[in-house]
């Protein structure tokens, strides 16, 4: 069973995808801020991680670029969601550090799926 890591400080927004995921056979784990995300994301070893920008304490962008210079966690695959609707700085993330996929809120829940369930090849 492939693991997601859901980084999310929307504790509504974290249950919904929670939810869906698990329906479809994913293990669950969840950071509400960035220091948490790291955190988890090397002692966790997760399959791929979704990751808002929005986050306290450490943003996901930086949370991004820690991820990738880290040995541990370097090849986990990162989507970023955003919910500020900048197209500019969605492209920017991905000039600037690798990501597997990116998508603007409001997004359905059945894309993020379509593309973890691409990525992780179930």
């Amino acid at each position: 069973m492939a693991k997601i890591l859901i980084v999310e400080d929307d504790k509504d927004i974290v249950e919904v995808l929670s939810i869906a995921l698990e329906k479809r056979g994913f293990e669950i784990a969840v950071a509400y801020d960035g220091q948490e995300a790291l955190e988890k994301s090397v002692a966790q070893k997760p399959d791929l991680i979704l990751l808002d920008l929005m986050i306290p304490k450490i943003d996901g962008h930086s949370v991004n670029i820690r991820l990738k210079e880290n040995p541990e966690t370097a090849l986990i695959p990162v989507i970023v969601v955003t919910g500020r609707g900048n197209l500019k700085e969605l492209l920017n993330i991905q000039e600037g550090v690798s990501v597997a996929g990116y998508f603007e809120k409001p997004v359905t829940i059945k894309l993020i799926i379509q593309k973890i369930e691409e990525l992780i090849k179930k």
